[in-house]
């Protein structure tokens, strides 16, 4: 049995059987030895395929022929196709399996499932969108860290704003009573400053001694007594000075 290393068991044993001559009747290379030939293959399943395989079913060794992209060559016999029957001949072909050609085995190789691709493509479809999703989650953690901080952010500056009003409540309390005050003083003085010029008949200053100076010259009976009269106040009226 022919050998290579690095080449499936498969397709080690199939060229050792289509080189062997003992199976030509049932199995053989093509005339130009870039195909072999599979005559009786109901016969061949059961003689051939057990000496080198571990089933004696022909529909599996066409199979697996396919998984390693072996294409199937009608056969033709007086330009009319032959029917699957026991009559027909069945001719596999790949451009790296020939006759005397061991060395190409390495380059035959098996197709790729295009379902097993599929599978393959969905998961890294389905890795990357949890990936994706992931990314989405932190991102939502995040917007949320971040509206939890300007609640607590604008929480604060509630607090500060109701502070300053109510200051500014208390200031407004604090500056109506100073004006009440200053009112009732001024009202007062003025009162006062009113009564002594009555008394007096006149307008009047104050003097260095808080005395008050008729600017007339007048007394309180309306005599006048010179230039400037004084007056000293005395509780609440006016005695002359």
């Amino acid at each position: 049995m022919t050998v290579q290393r690095g080449v499936p068991a498969f397709l080690n044993k199939l060229y050792s059987m289509v080189n062997d001559p003992s199976t030509d009747s049932l199995i053989r290379w093509s005339t130009d030895g870039a195909s072999f030939i599979v005559d009786r293959h109901e016969h061949f399943a059961k003689t051939v395929l057990p000496r080198f395989y571990k089933h004696n079913t022909f529909a599996s060794f066409v199979r697996q022929l396919n998984m390693y992209d072996f294409h199937k060559i009608p056969a033709v016999q007086q330009g009319v196709l032959f029917p699957d029957t026991e009559r027909e001949i069945w001719e596999f072909s790949h451009a790296n399996f020939r006759r005397g050609r061991p060395d190409l085995l390495m380059l035959v190789t098996r197709k790729r499932n295009k379902d097993r691709d599929n599978a393959d493509n969905d998961g890294v479809s389905l890795n990357s969108l949890i990936k994706d999703i992931s990314s989405i989650r932190k991102h939502q953690l995040s917007i949320s860290n971040d509206l939890r901080a300007l609640q607590q952010d604008n929480s604060i500056l509630w607090q500060e704003s109701l502070s300053a009003r109510e200051k500014h409540q208390r200031h407004q309390e604090v500056i109506e009573k100073i004006l009440q005050f200053l009112t009732a003083v001024f009202s007062s003085e003025y009162n006062l400053l009113s009564a002594t010029s009555s008394e007096m008949n006149g307008p009047f200053m104050l003097g260095k001694n808080n005395e008050y100076i008729s600017l007339l010259g007048r007394n309180q009976e309306g005599q006048t007594k010179g230039m400037f009269s004084v007056f000293r106040y005395q509780g609440k009226g006016v005695c002359e000075g």
